[in-house]
């Protein structure tokens, strides 16, 4: 029975960082218009042009820059405490939101 408790212990020590939320930023060609917008299944807090939120990502992709996109507008960035899309995939997405 202690085995079984310090293994799963050590597991859930070993394994939070891959549960853990990544804080995210939008920032947007215009301002927000509200303080705070549901996208991607995340409540983003906003001010003016600039949202945050925190998710379970571990890196921003095309695909959720289309979601907050089709949501808020043409997005200028999209970045976590790690990475951020590029100005090529920030284009691809704001094309896709457009349609």
């Amino acid at each position: 029975m202690l085995r079984s408790v310090l293994a799963a212990a050590a597991f859930a020590v070993l394994a939070a960082p891959a549960f853990a939320s990544n804080s995210y930023t939008f920032e947007t060609a215009n301002p927000v218009s509200t303080k705070r917008i549901v996208a991607e299944s995340v409540v983003w807090s906003c001010e003016g042009t600039t949202c945050s939120a925190e998710l379970d990502r571990k890196a921003p992709t095309v695909r959720i820059c289309k979601k907050i996109a089709k949501e808020v507008g043409e997005l200028t960035a999209l970045r976590n405490t790690n990475s951020e899309l590029t100005a090529e995939q920030l284009a691809e997405c704001n094309t896709a939101a457009k349609k």
